[in-house]
C-alpha cells in the first residue's frame, strides 16, 4: 500500500501546555534581536543562540537563524529567549 501524506493529520501538539502569560513580550522578538533557544525545545536546539530574521505566519511564530547554519527556522516564542548581553 503507497504511502498516502494527505491522508495523515498534520502534529499539532495538542498536548502542550496552554501558556496564560507569555513570559517574553512581542515587543522583545523583533527582526535583528539576538536570542537563545529554551531547553525546554529539546537537547538537539537547546542552548543554541540565533538571531530572529522575521515573525513567522502567526503571531506565536517566529523564524530564526541559528549561528552556523545556513537555513532558518520557525519557532514558537516559548522556546526562544532574548539574550540580554547584546
Amino acid at each position: 500500500r503507497p504511502y498516502n501524506r494527505a491522508a495523515m493529520s498534520r502534529n499539532t501538539n495538542r498536548n502542550l501546555p496552554k501558556l496564560a502569560d507569555q513570559s517574553v513580550g512581542k515587543a522583545e522578538l523583533l527582526a535583528g534581536r539576538r536570542v537563545v533557544v529554551a531547553a525546554s525545545a529539546g537537547p538537539r536546539l537547546g542552548g543554541k543562540q540565533g538571531m530572529i530574521l522575521a515573525p513567522g505566519v502567526t503571531a506565536n511564530q517566529v523564524r530564526v537563524r541559528l549561528d552556523g547554519a545556513k537555513t532558518c527556522i520557525t519557532l514558537h516564542v516559548r522556546y526562544v529567549d532574548p539574550l540580554t548581553n547584546q
